[in-house]
């Protein structure tokens, strides 16, 4: 080989590296090339993970793998992603991709088409707490009702009394033997018969009877209003957000920071569903991410996840339902008529 030759090969290949550097840089970097703007941009990606898992990706009603699943390298717009699974409800959602930014989906729960819910009994004849209630339990409700009588508000928690007093609208919390009592409110609420809720004494729910909301959190006794013309509210299994309910809408309002996506913070409050029928109760499902309901006479399921359309399925048609989910075996209970049944979607 001439030395000319040589020289041509070398200039060649500086020449090939001169092209070839930036791009390889931009691509590292996360950068590609976009035809249509005829230029670089940066990429994102999309991040899916369902219950169940293995189930098929379609962006763009492209094939694009199974679940948990991260596809990067994405333009940053709006793509159409569905995940679908024989013998399940789809999920669908429009989900914005951002240059640099993974979008994220982690609670995306794919429901059985097919639901065989198992009789539990045909002769019920009260709520299904109190079905499911034990003997030594009922026993000390009965005992925390007798002592709780001439209060304007009470509940039963963990062996112990919580009750409005009649007299100061202060709420107390105390044993079911007189002792050990404790103020956890420092304001009074106004004048009115009340139910109240928690889930770890910490958190607290008033609900008057004429349909006030207030949450009280322990650490600083202050009654705050959420909303009025409320039928009832239950706090989330993992006590970070509760549910309220009017006749024809849902809420869902949060008392912690959410750090996954679509990220929430405390004090946030949303506008879960409306409907022009009567919505008779709400839940949460035992995820925390999803929300059953009863509409005249379908119970439904819907997801928190309000970017762009909630995806809401209909689990059970039965005459005037009510729901009920059992923390203690995992079990959805409904009670119709005088008849109680189960069911359990694994999550």
């Amino acid at each position: 080989m001439t030395r000319g030759t040589r020289r041509i090969i070398f200039y060649l290949f500086v020449v090939i590296f001169i092209i070839l550097t930036p791009p390889t840089i931009l691509y590292s970097v996360g950068y590609s090339y976009d035809f249509q703007k005829q230029a670089f941009v940066q990429m994102g990606g999309i991040y899916l993970k369902s219950s169940p898992s293995d189930a098929q990706i379609l962006i763009n009603g492209k094939d694009s793998s199974v679940t948990p699943r991260l596809i990067s390298r994405l333009s940053p717009k709006i793509y159409n992603v569905s995940v679908v699974k024989d013998g399940f409800y789809p999920w669908q959602k429009n989900l914005e991709v951002s240059p640099t930014i993974v979008t994220e989906a982690r609670n995306i729960f794919l429901f059985p088409k097919k639901i065989v819910p198992e009789l539990v009994s045909t002769d019920a004849t009260s709520t299904i707490q109190d079905f499911l209630m034990a003997p030594e339990e009922k026993k000390n409700l009965l005992q925390a009702q007798k002592i709780a009588s001439s209060t304007a508000g009470w509940l039963w928690q963990n062996n112990s009394i919580l009750f409005l007093s009649e007299t100061d609208f202060i709420l107390y919390q105390e044993n079911l033997n007189g002792s050990g009592k404790s103020q956890i409110s420092k304001e009074a609420l106004s004048p009115a018969k009340y139910k109240i809720f928690t889930n770890d004494s910490r958190r607290f729910l008033a609900l008057s009877a004429i349909g006030e909301l207030y949450y009280l959190d322990a650490g600083n006794g202050i009654f705050e209003p959420i909303a009025k013309g409320i039928k009832n509210a239950v706090f989330s299994g993992d006590n970070k957000k509760f549910v309220y309910w009017a006749d024809n809408e849902i809420w869902v309002s949060y008392i912690e920071d959410l750090l996954i996506q679509p990220y929430k913070k405390a004090g946030d409050k949303e506008l879960i569903t409306r409907y022009a029928q009567k919505i008779s109760q709400a839940i949460f499902y035992p995820d925390n991410e999803h929300i059953a309901f009863v509409v005249g006479e379908q119970i439904k399921v819907i997801e928190l996840d309000g970017r762009d359309q909630r995806n809401t399925v209909d689990l059970v048609r039965a005459p005037n339902p009510q729901i009920y989910f059992d923390q203690k075996n995992g079990y959805l209970y409904y009670l119709t008529e005088t008849s109680i049944f189960k069911l359990k979607i694994e999550y």
